[in-house]
């Protein structure tokens, strides 16, 4: 519609520049008069130029709408991410110190049963304590790897509580 406007605009022009420099060239051609402004063609000309402008108002309209939206939906989605980022660096926080705890109980054992492996009397009480001491950091790092899972899959959940209810509007 818009290049339709354009080249009527340019019709316009030329008619004039032509009309113009004919009236210089031939007084005589004068004589026959335009249009008046009021003509069906003139007012369908006009009425073409209006609702063109109209059509392009009302697409600037929708485009100024839908930035809006968009602006809105990533205003809300970077809110959501400053919060659930704030609450994964605290479950990070209690992940790590788990992690520094597990591996400092870990190695006193790891100490301790090395202690009474030397102080061992007999191959088959040392196959004891090493036993023992296996059985005990396997038993112990199943259960401090099970309670960070949990920890992780809350977080993971918490997280995308926010995000989950944003992508369904």
């Amino acid at each position: 519609m818009l290049r339709r406007t354009i080249i009527v605009a340019n019709a316009h022009i030329l008619r004039y520049v032509r009309v113009s420099s004919v009236k210089r060239i031939l007084p005589m051609a004068t004589a026959k008069k335009t249009a008046p402004k009021s003509s069906p063609k003139a007012k369908a000309e006009a009425h073409v130029a209006d609702s063109a402008t109209k059509m392009i108002d009302e697409g600037v309209e929708q485009m100024t709408g839908m930035a809006g939206k968009f602006g809105n939906y990533a205003e809300g989605g970077m809110k959501a991410f400053a919060e659930q980022a704030a609450s994964s660096s605290e479950v990070m926080r209690t992940i790590g110190a788990r992690n520094m705890d597990f591996f400092a109980r870990t190695l006193e054992q790891g100490v301790e049963a090395t202690q009474s492996l030397t102080s061992a009397k007999d191959p088959r009480q040392a196959m004891e304590i090493q036993s023992g001491f296996a059985k005990n950091l396997l038993s112990a790092y199943t259960s401090e790897v099970s309670a960070q899972a949990e920890l992780c899959m809350s977080a993971w959940r918490d997280a995308a509580k926010p995000f989950m209810a944003f992508a369904g509007k």
